[in-house]
């Protein structure tokens, strides 16, 4: 790959005194010297991984318990629009809402409107019009009921089109962008909205499958609330943190800082803008994906997360359920199966869709049975379709993310940009490679 000219290189270490109620662990100071100490070299490091790549522009960063904040931000908005990357750069931040959803979901539950186990069909009866999908193209009707601990921890049996054969063999594609044409809905059909309906592929907690479960988790918190989806979000998760760059329908002044979506041209790679589809304004609300947000704001999400709940004497959660959100909720025998693309594979030592082994919580993986590079066992990560990703380390307090905006998934060089970074931060933070600041 042909370097691309070096842009400059914006390099801040903010570090803030947190008013939250949940004391930070006795190494924060420890952490957050070794942060600042090796601050400098690591945006030095990371511009040079950034240079190697085709890539327009890129935000990595780190947060804190505590309030320590480390944004680095590299090049443009997009080819052909030189706005330079900031941590207030709006990006469509995809399955990353997921673990927004949850949290909206799990505060019914607090409250004592749900239960993680209740039967589903009697909140949402629409639920029994869907039955298996076997892989002859027949149907059954499910052998179990579903619960919203299936639907938020991918064990419900919904599948997205690109993660099971079944589904893809039953819908129809657009053949120039190769994405899912609508249903045509039957008659007294419930529409869920996601253009394509929700089908199940096995039983709840059978096994486990990336697919729709959270966007239908979405429709309960929408049933019981009473409010849609972008109502309940503004009133109970975004607004009460203040992350007033986040949602569904944002002003204009925020959407002018919006950055491009790339796309690589097949065969060459070369990367050019992708026409914008995104409807305006979005009038019903996916739960598994959909939201703009900017990694300023979603720093603070997962902040909030690492607190236990609660940032500012603002309480989103209990820690209760935000420990549910951190720890491994899979069933005995199951794990995070995510089958990689044969065609991404190609001279890559790792990749986001090669996991095999992992566990899940109610919002994100979680990494079992060993370190994955210099990440620890026991941490928290995930991603969007842009090639946005996570990492948050409930353990040692810290979140980790990179933002880039570009198709396909798991695109190689923004992986390794994001990968890269989160070895240099764990470097730092635990003395090892060449990351330590001793």
């Amino acid at each position: 790959m042909t370097p691309r000219s070096p842009a400059p290189l914006a390099v801040a270490l903010g570090l803030l005194a947190g008013s939250c109620s949940t004391p930070a662990p006795s190494t924060a100071p420890r952490l957050q010297e070794r942060l600042e100490a090796s601050s400098l070299a690591r945006g030095e490091a990371m511009g040079a991984v950034v240079d190697q790549t085709s890539i327009p522009g890129v935000v990595v960063g780190t947060i804190t318990r505590d309030g320590a904040e480390e944004f680095l931000s590299h090049g443009v908005h997009g080819i052909g629009d030189p706005t330079p990357m900031s941590p207030d750069s709006i990006f469509e931040i995809q399955s990353m809402t997921k673990a927004i959803t949850a949290t909206a979901a799990l505060q019914l539950v607090e409250q004592g409107r749900i239960g993680l186990d209740d039967p589903l069909e009697e909140i949402m009866p629409e639920l029994r019009q869907i039955q298996i999908l076997e892989e002859d193209g027949t149907r059954r009707p499910p052998a179990r009921p579903l619960t919203l601990r299936d639907l938020l921890r991918h064990t419900s049996g919904f599948a997205y089109f690109f993660t099971s054969p079944t589904i893809l063999a039953e819908i129809r594609l657009n053949p120039i962008t190769g994405m899912p044409l609508p249903d045509k809905l039957e008659e007294g059909e419930y529409d869920w909205g996601f253009g394509v309906q929700p089908r199940r592929i096995f039983d709840a907690g059978e096994a486990w499958v990336y697919g729709r479960g959270v966007g239908v988790a979405a429709r309960v918190v929408e049933r019981l609330s009473g409010e849609d989806l972008d109502t309940y979000f503004k009133g109970h998760i975004l607004g009460p943190l203040g992350l007033d760059s986040t949602g569904y329908n944002l002003t204009e002044p925020l959407m002018d800082g919006r950055v491009t979506l790339h796309t690589r041209i097949p065969g060459t790679g070369v990367l050019v803008p992708m026409p914008d589809v995104r409807p305006v304004p979005m009038e019903r609300f996916y739960g598994g994906g959909s939201l703009l947000s900017t990694p300023r704001d979603y720093a603070r999400f997962l902040r909030c997360l690492l607190n236990g709940g609660e940032l500012d004497g603002v309480r989103i959660l209990g820690e209760e359920m935000v420990s549910l959100m951190m720890t491994d909720q899979l069933p005995d025998g199951v794990r995070v199966t995510l089958p990689p693309d044969p065609e991404q594979q190609q001279e890559r030592e790792r990749t986001s869709l090669e996991e095999y082994d992992d566990g899940y919580s109610l919002s994100w993986a979680i990494e079992v049975g060993g370190e994955d590079g210099a990440r620890p066992e026991g941490v928290g990560y995930w991603s969007g379709l842009f090639n946005t990703y996570y990492t948050i380390d409930p353990e040692r307090g810290i979140a980790v993310f990179s933002f880039s905006q570009l198709l396909p998934f798991d695109d190689p060089e923004a992986y390794e940009v994001y990968r890269s970074y989160e070895d240099m931060v764990y470097g730092a933070i635990l003395g090892i490679g060449g990351g330590s600041a001793d």
